[in-house]
């Protein structure tokens, strides 16, 4: 694994530099690049955002090509998935993804609009796994993507490997590597789970059409039940950086990787393949049970191991011993745990703070036991509890930067506000 400079960037970060720290990270004239930023963490960009873009096309010249997944904005996929067919008025009123005007997904960071507005700026057409790119060879990227297994063979992601292509993360967690869905789809495994759903299209002819659309999982629990403490995207890119593959360095301010495209791809493929040569269970029974005084030691085990994985540090048990009693004690609140063969690996808790709002609150599942169906089984009883107390609308908070939680949550109905995630009951 390679290793640059890792001085710290000054309070204000210029074009210049960071041109600079990409240079060091290693990139150069000609490169094509994957582009994944965390916007806020490079630094106080002098000029804005639109400047990184910048100088990436100085970094990479005429020759070269810049790329970003940037989405659909409007996409109908949570809505239509698993329909059978599409409603007739919904139908009606969802407007056509059109590649030219159609919005970036706005929770991925701002560069992706930034990057779309851009002169000179391809698009593919697929509606949800849109990609775009600028540059000399932004054109052969994003044309003819298949709207079927649109992360597969003759998407930008496969064609990115196929022209020695790079990935760059500029403050972006490890498990938002988009990559990894092509290692996903090119993987020799079985029980891939596989999703549809219906997009509308823009015609050549300007009318709008609905199409039926076929994919391995992207989302949610994703296509392969991994059960492991992290994201499996982040646990790939892990083994890959241990082995002594990738750059690590800094640009700005953020913490920085760059990934040779195809040879992460080639890893991938062979840990994905590893471990998942015979089918694994991706869900178990489970029970939910209300909480009461009698399961205190149990609650208690739960809220320690999630207090040291999200603090990194274990909190004080008498504190967290104190915080499950005034749980359990208040009238405001409820608390569902999940069982496994009589195994307690699963907390939530139900605050109605007001007649008509929900909270969830301490949610916590087993790393041993993640992505088998265990949060979805908790939100059901913890809703319906909510539910019956009055509550419109459920909310809970997510760090940002927590992919896995946020996925997993967008799997369950909840989107993203300014401030939490939620969904209507």
């Amino acid at each position: 694994m390679g290793m640059c400079s890792r001085r710290r960037a000054p309070g204000l970060v210029t074009r210049e530099r960071i041109a600079a720290d990409l240079k060091e990270l290693g990139l150069g004239a000609g490169d094509v690049v994957m582009l994944h930023a965390s916007v806020g963490s490079i630094g106080w960009i002098v000029g804005g955002p639109d400047r990184v873009l910048e100088a990436f096309q100085h970094v990479l010249g005429e020759a070269g090509t810049l790329l970003m997944y940037v989405g659909w904005d409007g996409s109908p996929y949570d809505v239509t998935l698993g329909m059978p067919e599409v409603p007739p008025q919904l139908r009606e009123v969802w407007p056509a993804f059109d590649p030219a005007n159609s919005h970036a997904v706005r929770e991925w960071g701002v560069l992706g609009e930034y990057l779309r507005m851009r002169p000179g700026a391809r698009r593919s057409v697929h509606p949800d796994s849109s990609f775009v790119a600028v540059g000399h060879g932004a054109e052969e990227l994003t044309t003819d993507h298949p709207l079927q297994y649109g992360m597969g063979p003759g998407s930008p992601l496969g064609k990115l490997c196929a022209a020695g292509g790079k990935v760059v993360l500029l403050g972006s967690p490890l498990a938002n590597v988009t990559l990894l869905h092509y290692a996903e789809h090119l993987a020799d495994v079985p029980d891939k789970d596989v999703v549809r759903y219906h997009a509308p299209i823009l015609l050549a002819s300007g009318e709008k059409a609905w199409v039926a659309i076929e994919e391995f999982n992207t989302g949610g629990e994703g296509c392969l039940p991994w059960h492991g403490p992290t994201d499996m995207f982040e646990a790939i890119v892990r083994d890959y950086l241990q082995q002594g593959s990738g750059t690590v360095g800094r640009v700005g301010a953020a913490p920085s990787y760059l990934f040779d495209a195809a040879n992460l791809v080639e890893f991938a493929v062979d840990w994905i393949e590893e471990r998942y040569a015979e089918p694994i269970e991706r869900h178990v029974e489970v029970e939910i049970e209300v909480a009461s005084p009698a399961v205190h030691h149990e609650i208690l085990a739960l809220f320690e191991r999630m207090a040291e994985e999200t603090r990194g540090s274990a909190e004080s048990k008498g504190r967290l011993s104190t915080r499950v009693d005034e749980f359990l004690e208040d009238p405001h609140r409820r608390v569902f745990v999940a069982r496994v063969d009589e195994k307690a690996v699963g907390v939530l808790v139900a605050l109605h703070p007001s007649p008509e709002r929900g909270v969830l609150e301490q949610a916590y599942v087993d790393p041993d036991y993640r992505r088998r169906g265990i949060l979805r089984e908790l939100e059901i009883d913890a809703a319906g509890y909510l539910r019956e107390r009055g509550c419109r609308d459920v909310e809970l908070h997510v760090d940002a930067e927590n992919r896995a939680a946020r996925l997993a949550w967008s799997s369950l109905g909840y989107s993203s506000t300014v401030e939490y995630m939620k969904r209507p009951l």
